[in-house]
């Protein structure tokens, strides 16, 4: 009988896991891929923000931290295009670069066409952190917590190493179309260039919209090792405190680990989401 039900539980988390491929828009599709868990306590569904460059197996990596989400409730993670399996949206160019407001309005499409439930608990990790927040702020009442895995800050601007890091590939995207800029360089690559292009857009936008609901609790869980990289020209671990609201369950907490903490402390992660679920009055 336990092993029976050991199978029943193995089968519910992995046979019903549905991945496609879906069109959004015109010449624009975007995979995804959903793990329904409908004995959970939590009936929304977890969504996770990849990181800037970075698809969704960054999330499945640690098979100890991707096996607790799924035990929390229900997954949705999904690949940005021109990375893993979703194809280049190749209408880029620098009048209409990636923002905030444009990775947030894919994601509202591909939602609604996945038909993924909410409420929404975001999991976001680096520069993925604008893009959640942004959704969050545009539809709090579908949102009903925020966990941010070493984010960027709100409001920050790069450090001159970083910036010069992709300048050269900046300027060809410049004058290129998308479809040079994605045979030249790989995905990762082409996806920072255009975030760069629509940086400070996506910073404004993410301003003039305010703070996010203190109904919603807020979780940061920052690393040491970025504290000391200095990716930005402001402190790292105090900037990151924008992020925050007046939620009395929004906190920030410092681990070490280096940026990829759900990889190399994915207990602390799987503990930021229990957190959040046990201190919500929405679930």
């Amino acid at each position: 009988m336990e092993k029976y039900l050991l199978l029943l539980c193995f089968l519910s988390f992995n046979v019903f896991a549905s991945g496609q491929m879906t069109n959004i828009s015109k010449n624009v599709s975007i995979y995804s891929e959903f793990y329904p868990n409908p004995s959970a306590k939590f009936k929304g569904t977890i969504i996770f923000i990849n990181g800037s460059g970075t698809d969704l197996t960054e999330w499945k990596y640690n098979k100890k931290f991707f096996n607790c989400a799924k035990q929390i409730g229900s997954v949705f993670l999904y690949d940005r295009n021109g990375l893993g399996k979703s194809p280049p949206d190749l209408q880029l160019s620098p009048s209409n670069p990636l923002t905030a407001k444009q990775v947030s309005d894919k994601l509202t499409l591909l939602l609604k066409q996945r038909h993924i439930k909410p409420p929404y608990l975001f999991v976001a990790h680096s520069y993925g952190s604008m893009y959640a927040g942004y959704f969050i702020l545009k539809n709090p009442n579908l949102v009903t917590g925020l966990l941010l895995v070493d984010p960027v800050p709100r409001d920050f601007v790069f450090s001159l190493q970083k910036v010069q890091k992709y300048q050269k590939g900046v300027n060809v995207a410049k004058v290129k179309p998308a479809s040079y800029i994605y045979k030249k360089y790989t995905g990762a690559e082409a996806e920072v260039f255009y975030q760069l292009l629509g940086f400070t857009e996506s910073k404004r936008s993410i301003k003039q919209l305010g703070n996010i609901d203190n109904t919603i609790p807020v979780v940061i869980i920052s690393s040491t090792d970025m504290e000391k990289m200095h990716p930005i020209q402001q402190d790292w671990y105090i900037t990151q405190k924008q992020w925050l609201n007046e939620n009395p369950n929004s906190k920030i907490t410092q681990v070490t680990s280096d940026h990829f903490i759900q990889i190399k402390r994915p207990q602390k992660i799987c503990d930021g989401l229990k957190y959040l679920l046990n201190n919500n009055s929405h679930t």
